[in-house]
């Protein structure tokens, strides 16, 4: 774990690099206005399609999900909120006394503190907020319960293809900001030659694929509390864990370094975990891909240079 942690750092100082940041923005943005028109065209026929299957959930079940999707709204919005109070009230003075690259390390810290802060608030208060919600849905009608959660439930929709699409861009396009990277961060490391036979494209069109099957497959349990927030975590960890592993390894790897590599799964799954737990936070979800592709990256590359 404390390697995974090292990794996750260095990413983050990667992820900082305007070279970088601005490959992220100019994906990331427009695959997001892209999936904002589709969700806009079709969003009265996906909220018919969970209406239908909320129709066949029984009603507690329903008031206890609807309790656990309002408290992660509240959490969302206080974490932008605050973000935008902090930047309104104190973050121009501060940041007038660093480089302009700072704003980016700036917006990034902020959102990460900001988000584990308001969970621990909420967590720590979980009783008492636990129970103002269920005594909010207890009073409305189920109609209304209902209706909430079917256009949550839409949301989650689209929000996930926006992820998938964001991965699938990530993994054909990825040698331009690793390769960057690589210079450096790694200059010294001869990775000539590299490059292993795997068919990666392939990988990454049938791990898309099964985590479209999955997802439909899996979709009851998204109205169980606790367990939806922990089979949508496995689905973007079982995602990132071997496509993306398998996508940095076709460019840097020899045969050699991908069997050793590819046989210490727990470290496949933390750095996937680790970097799935970024799609539940307010606009650090855009990076999720980006930092799945470098933690492997970096792991990758320490490997090379021991060898």
């Amino acid at each position: 774990m404390k390697k995974v942690n090292s990794y996750f750092l260095r990413s983050i100082k990667d992820i900082l690099r305007w070279e970088v940041l601005k490959l992220t923005l100019v994906v990331g943005l427009p695959l997001m206005a892209v999936w904002i028109g589709v969700g806009w065209l079709y969003w009265d026929l996906a909220v018919s399609v969970t209406s239908q299957i909320i129709s066949w959930i029984p009603f507690s079940i329903v008031k206890a999900n609807g309790a656990l999707f309002i408290l992660f709204f509240i959490w969302f919005v206080a974490v932008l909120v605050t973000f935008a109070i902090i930047t309104a009230l104190i973050g121009p003075p501060i940041l007038r006394k660093f480089e302009e690259k700072t704003y980016y390390f700036y917006t990034f810290a902020t959102l990460l503190i900001l988000s584990a802060g308001w969970a621990l608030v909420l967590l720590l208060n979980w009783h008492l907020v636990n129970s103002q919600i269920q005594r909010l849905l207890t009073l409305l009608p189920f109609q209304t319960v209902a209706d909430g959660i079917a256009w949550l439930m839409a949301f989650y929709i689209f929000y996930n293809l926006f992820i998938l699409s964001l991965y699938l861009v990530i993994s054909y396009f990825r040698r331009p900001f690793l390769d960057a990277i690589k210079e450096i961060d790694y200059p010294d490391i001869d990775t000539t030659g590299s490059g292993i036979s795997k068919k990666h494209h392939i990988s990454v069109l049938r791990d898309s694929i099964l985590f479209l099957i999955l997802s439909v497959i899996l979709f009851p349990l998204l109205f169980i509390p606790v367990a939806n927030i922990f089979t949508q975590l496995f689905l973007w960890a079982w995602l990132y864990r071997e496509s993306y592993f398998l996508s940095t390894c076709s460019l840097y790897c020899n045969e050699e370094d991908y069997q050793h590599l590819h046989h210490h799964s727990y470290t496949i799954w933390s750095i996937a975990i680790f970097a799935s737990l970024l799609n539940f936070l307010p606009a650090i979800n855009i990076f999720a891909p980006f930092f799945a592709q470098l933690m492997f990256f970096h792991w990758i590359m320490e490997h090379k240079s021991r060898t």
